[in-house]
């Protein structure tokens, strides 16, 4: 029996069968949550964020300590003993989290990558909206911790955006901001200070990682993908206007970043056209009657986060992995079978 069955079978068999159920698993829930379901689409969109990325991530994440933790341990109790009668080191644990390593990186890589066509610019173009930018978070008190978190971009159709994991910044587009008003450009950078107040960036990008790892998932999520969204920009929208931006304003900038020749139609989330107009009609209630400030969870949803991926990685260290030992004998009786 080669070392490369388990680590090259099991993995697919992770990533065809394994994830793909938990998916299926997610999206009864979602749908469950989605019906019972009266306050809209701003109601338990943390709860359906948790489902749509722990779906993918937590058992990917569970494989990967149980693999490795069989690999320092000096391989599996049950499966290499009988694979390699005690004989000889088992590696194949080990192999196995590096070809779920790999899946994990590669997806990161490629998710980051693909957002590095936009960069700051020192044009002079570019140094009279930075002063714009200073003299608008300097009078307006809603968007004063913006103050060195802006960044101007000439990046070909870019509106305006909140990128990075670590220290999140504004990417404001110049050709964007030169078409608003004061109004609609302070309450445009409203909504994104709350995208940059909840680290959506990372937010986003583990989502995205879920999806990217977990093909038939992605197929089987997107639509609840679509809706959470949808209700985390309106929910932004909501955060600004609480704040003090102005909604009609806000509602026009929201517009004006959705322009049929932009290429990056993500700019202030302005995605499709049934979520515009969800967007826009919200907005356009905040006007005749203004948001009430609403309970923030997002530093207890952030612990609770951080909590559920703790637990995950210790399990197995305390708790034994037999899920894995199984799917290692199986994968090499299955091969076995198939020779005969």
């Amino acid at each position: 029996m080669t070392e490369a069955v388990f680590p090259i079978l099991g993995s697919a068999f992770v990533v065809l069968v394994v994830l793909p159920m938990a998916a299926l698993l997610a999206k009864i829930a979602l749908v469950a949550v989605e019906h019972v379901d009266t306050e809209g689409q701003l109601h338990e969109h943390d709860l359906r964020y948790v489902l749509l990325v722990g779906s993918s991530l937590v058992p990917l994440v569970w494989f990967l300590s149980a693999a490795l933790h069989q690999a320092e341990s000096g391989g599996s109790a049950l499966a290499c003993l009988l694979d390699h009668d005690g004989s000889e080191l088992c590696i194949e644990p080990g192999i196995f989290a590096g070809l779920l390593g790999v899946v994990m990186t590669a997806a990161i890589v490629r998710l980051v990558l693909r957002d590095r066509g936009v960069r700051r610019s020192s044009s002079a173009h570019a140094q009279a909206l930075a002063i714009r930018l200073e003299r608008l978070t300097s009078v307006r008190p809603a968007i004063a911790d913006l103050r060195g978190r802006l960044v101007v971009t000439e990046a070909r159709d870019f509106a305006l955006g909140t990128r990075g994991l670590l220290r999140p910044q504004v990417y404001v587009g110049i050709a964007f901001a030169a078409g608003l008003s004061d109004e609609m450009l302070a309450s445009a950078l409203g909504h994104e200070r709350a995208h940059l107040r909840a680290w959506d960036p990372l937010r986003y990008l583990l989502l995205q990682l879920a999806l990217a790892v977990n093909p038939v998932g992605r197929w089987l999520l997107q639509p609840h993908v679509a809706r959470w969204h949808a209700s985390r920009e309106a929910h932004c929208d909501r955060e600004a206007v609480v704040a003090g931006a102005a909604p009609l304003s806000l509602a026009d900038a929201i517009v004006r970043a959705a322009r049929p020749s932009a290429r990056e139609v993500v700019a202030l989330g302005a995605r499709d056209t049934a979520v515009l107009e969800f967007r826009v009609r919200l907005l356009l209630a905040f006007a005749g009657k203004a948001p009430r400030p609403c309970a923030h969870r997002g530093s207890s949803l952030a612990a609770w986060a951080l909590a559920l991926l703790l637990i995950v990685l210790i399990l197995p260290h305390h708790t034994g992995t037999a899920a894995l030992d199984a799917l290692h004998l199986g994968t090499e009786q299955t091969l076995t079978y198939f020779q005969r």
